[in-house]
């Protein structure tokens, strides 16, 4: 990176300085624990009660109190950013219509609503658009998001699906991270625009740990299941760790460790309720 370029990017870099504050459940009974809240992600909103990375999900964890949200980012045939995991739309349509190589306009008539999970309950949702989203997060200017750039489309488009991203979530860059497992993707991203970094680990690797430490995310993020069995020490590393998908008490207090700065849930709300009633 140019000197011009580091400047800008220590000038944005994204709350190297957080530490998780303790929120007392009830602060007039000290027989009750203390739930940190600030370390939940909201993985693709509340995909157990509404369809994943919906704006009806999204709009019910940020109404229920999340400070972090995660949702992931496909690119239409056409350059549209939409808010997809998957690069068709087989679990939440139940046809499979790929979303990379479709136009924007054919997604408008075909229902979101993942059939297979909810019924009809959401047979008007459709599938959003990063932009939507970005007009959505607006209005919530203390919440955090990591945004994922998924493969299928960095695979398609390359770096052209990197910057369309980025010129889309121009008015919440203040609010957001990108994220992916694509190493070479973030040191694009890096060399050519001012923005907070997160690196999803593909595995746990020496190798990795030196690329981590080249690439100097501000968030590193592994899945749970690939740390080493029986080593609960994470990489002394520049940025913040992520741990994900944690989905209950247990785990949550597993996790919920030094080091551990953010640990992400598909359930949000039923963890914050469940940690709260355990106290």
């Amino acid at each position: 990176m140019d000197s011009a370029g580091l400047l800008r990017y220590k000038q944005v870099k994204h709350r190297a300085d957080y530490q998780p504050r303790a929120f007392p459940v009830n602060p007039a009974s000290s027989n009750r624990r203390t739930v940190i809240l600030p370390k939940l992600v909201a993985h693709r909103g509340l995909p157990f009660d509404y369809p994943e990375n919906s704006l009806e999900g999204f709009s019910a964890v940020l109404a229920a109190g999340a400070k972090f949200i995660e949702t992931d980012v496909q690119l239409s045939a056409d350059g549209v950013a939409v808010l997809s995991h998957d690069e068709n739309l087989e679990k939440l349509a139940g046809q499979a219509i790929s979303v990379t190589q479709s136009a924007f306009a054919t997604f408008k008539e075909i229902s979101t609503g993942y059939p297979a999970r909810f019924g009809e309950r959401f047979a008007g949702s459709r599938i959003a658009t990063l932009a939507q989203f970005s007009a959505l997060l607006s209005q919530w200017p203390a919440v955090t998001c990591f945004v994922e750039l998924k493969r299928e489309s960095l695979k398609r488009y390359g770096s052209g699906f990197v910057d369309r991203v980025v010129e889309t979530i121009a008015p919440i860059s203040r609010q957001s991270v990108l994220i992916s497992f694509d190493y070479d993707a973030l040191l694009y991203t890096r060399r050519h625009h001012a923005i907070p970094l997160g690196w999803v680990l593909p595995a746990w690797s020496d190798a990795n740990r030196v690329k981590a430490e080249k690439l100097m995310p501000d968030y590193l993020f592994i899945n749970k299941d690939k740390l080493p069995a029986g080593n609960n020490s994470l990489w002394q590393a520049s940025g913040q760790w992520v741990i994900y998908t944690v989905n209950s008490v247990a785990q949550y207090e597993k996790y919920d460790a030094p080091g551990v700065s953010l640990v992400e849930t598909d359930c949000y709300t039923r963890l914050v309720a469940e940690l709260n009633h355990a106290g």
